[in-house]
């Protein structure tokens, strides 16, 4: 791989730690701030209603206009979002934070993994993009296990961890500004790219659509509620085992394409759905147990396991349609995975009401019954992976 392929991987991983610092820090801002289970995974989720949007309208934005053009202000938006973090007082500060964050990764999501590749020799392609896509899980979950370690021996433990990470994002956008642009600027046309190809709808709505969505649900409880669970049920008070937690759920997902590359996608989608699912008793029955080490094994094997969700949707998506129509199918895929971090509001109110204990049980139930759904039905509605292939016109041809 060239210098710029490096650069380009080092600011990929800066970025992406920016938007999961936040989830060793739940339960110590519910303890300053006097907050609600039900906030707190308000506050969780809130960058979900920034990052799609964004994502929709930055769209094939880093096509025309360059990939720097859109990273660099990407990369400004994450560090004044983690500014913002890093001397927020107040509950308001920290919802702004929150907003930002989904801005800036909204315009990133596209661009960093592009750029990545584009710096790489021609020959180097395939190896850059399997190694971008486990940058970027593995970027998102180093962010908490940094965050829980330095809010837990590092003092200033609100603050401290943002302000590293400033220090980082400096260092990000100084490989951005150093690798070359990949990408002359061309004149720049709104496109919302986004949407099922016709003919697939049935199959995308039944089978990937709530694939990724469950496994975005899972790993967003796992990062939002179980901190909760872990901090006031099970008395472990080490932020640093909730940033464990974070980075096992994450960034295990980030080797598991590298692992079982030559896992056929469609089973690769209904193993993960149903271990993953089985997997989430672990946590409540942790409770019963009195046992942080259940559920981090737990967040570790739903990490490595709902790889094989993304893998298995992502490599679908990739292979069904035509170029074309890669983008919008590929947009539409990231939607339903990021809706999935919604319920987790709901659950959080419900934990209010119940208990996290029992919240954590109706969450195990919902995930069984959607990997049942994807499992028993979807599969039937997407009974194979068929390759798009163009169409071949036959002509007539004159001697």
């Amino acid at each position: 791989m060239t210098r710029g392929t490096y650069l380009a991987l080092v600011a990929l991983l800066v970025f992406t730690m920016g938007t999961s610092i936040i989830t060793p820090l739940l339960p110590l801002y519910q303890g300053t701030y006097h907050l609600s289970n039900g906030v707190l995974m308000l506050l969780f989720a809130t960058y979900t209603a920034t990052v799609v949007p964004t994502m929709l309208l930055a769209g094939n934005a880093s096509d025309r206009l360059g990939r720097k053009r859109l990273a660099i202000p990407a990369m400004l938006v994450m560090t004044a979002a983690s500014l913002v973090f890093s001397f927020a007082e107040s509950v308001p500060l920290l919802f702004a934070g929150r907003v930002l964050q989904g801005l800036a990764i909204g315009m990133y999501l596209g661009v960093g993994t592009a750029f990545v590749i584009d710096q790489a020799l021609p020959g180097a392609k395939a190896l850059a993009s399997m190694t971008a896509g486990a940058a970027f899980r593995i970027g998102f979950g180093l962010g908490p296990l940094m965050g829980g370690l330095i809010a837990q021996y590092w003092g200033n433990p609100l603050h401290r961890p943002f302000e590293v990470h400033v220090v980082l994002m400096v260092v990000g956008l100084a490989c951005v500004l150093i690798a070359r642009e990949t990408v002359p600027r061309r004149p720049y046309r709104f496109e919302m790219r986004v949407g099922i190809p016709k003919g697939q709808g049935i199959g995308f709505a039944g089978f990937i659509g709530p694939a990724v969505f469950t496994m975005s649900f899972m790993e967003g409880t796992v990062l939002s509620l179980v901190p909760l669970f872990l901090y006031n049920t099970l008395g472990a008070t080490n932020v640093a085992i909730a940033g464990l937690c974070g980075f096992l759920v994450l960034g295990l997902g980030g080797l598991t394409p590298i692992l079982t590359r030559n896992v056929d996608p469609r089973k690769a989608v209904m193993i993960g759905v149903a271990v993953s699912a089985v997997v989430t008793w672990l946590i409540a029955g942790a409770a019963f147990a009195g046992s942080a080490v259940l559920v981090v094994v737990a967040a570790g094997v739903l990490g490595f396991v709902n790889g094989l969700i993304l893998q298995g949707g992502t490599v679908i998506c990739g292979t069904i349609v035509p170029l074309a129509e890669r983008g919008k199918l590929m947009s539409a895929l990231y939607m339903c995975a990021y809706a999935g971090t919604i319920p987790t509001v709901g659950l959080g109110y419900l934990s209010q009401a119940i208990g996290l204990t029992n919240a954590l049980i109706v969450f195990s139930c919902i995930a069984c019954l959607l990997a049942a759904w994807i499992v028993l039905v979807g599969r039937r509605l997407f009974p194979r992976v068929v390759p798009y292939q163009e169409p071949v016109t036959i002509g007539s041809s004159t001697a």
